[in-house]
């Protein structure tokens, strides 16, 4: 009688998991991922110096081409920010000038927006025309400002 149990119990427990593959039953696991905003930088060119000649002091002011070259990449839709600090009190307003946009900040520096590229690496070379303040002598200064790219 108590192999017949057994016996039963296991023809039970056989054809209980047999009849679950058979009827193919499926089970579907949802997996939810938040990526969050990141922003990478990394400056390939910084102009150490600002020279300013007497000639720049007539004109009012002095133009650098190229005196600043930053790769930035994001995954943030939002886009970025552009941080320019300022740290020189010999000018009145700064222009900023990447791909035809001119961007005036004022003798502190400013924030500006960038928009979201995709995914892509993005390289801005930006030139600088820095107008000077009256009474600036000659010479040669340390470079006046410096660029970070910062999430929203």
């Amino acid at each position: 009688m108590r192999i017949i149990n057994i016996l039963l119990i296991s023809i039970f427990i056989i054809l209980s998991l047999s009849n679950q593959c058979v009827a193919g039953n499926k089970t579907s696991i949802t997996i939810n991922a938040i990526v969050l905003p990141r922003i990478f930088q990394s400056i390939i060119h910084q102009e150490p110096i600002l020279n300013i000649k007497d000639e720049d002091i007539e004109r009012g002011f002095v133009e650098v081409l190229s005196g600043t070259i930053l790769q930035v990449k994001t995954n943030h839709r939002s886009g970025y920010m552009l941080y320019f600090e300022v740290w020189n009190e010999i000018f009145k307003e700064i222009i900023v000038m990447e791909r035809g946009r001119a961007t005036v900040l004022t003798s502190n520096g400013g924030l500006v927006h960038q928009p979201y590229s995709g995914n892509n690496i993005e390289i801005k070379n930006f030139s600088y025309r820095f107008y000077l303040r009256e009474g600036v002598k000659p010479g040669t200064y340390s470079w006046p400002i410096s660029v970070m790219a910062t999430l929203l």
